[in-house]
């Protein structure tokens, strides 16, 4: 049975996040697509419920001025 593979686009939509997001966080090595098809990622539902449920941090490294 195969695999349901999901855009770059529909990930961000169920996230409710923006797909420039998603993209960024496959460039920071915090989103693992499967493989890329043309010019999008595609994702696995277990990828989509890893981001999730991920523990998020806000701003580290970032200092107040």
């Amino acid at each position: 049975m195969e695999k349901k593979l999901y855009t770059t686009q529909e990930v961000a939509r169920a996230l409710s996040v923006s797909d420039v997001y998603i993209r960024q966080l496959i460039g920071r090595g915090q989103a693992y697509p499967v493989q890329r098809i043309g010019n999008s990622w595609v994702f696995t539902a277990d990828e989509i419920e890893r981001l999730r449920t991920r523990k998020r941090t806000r701003g580290v490294g970032k200092k107040k001025q």
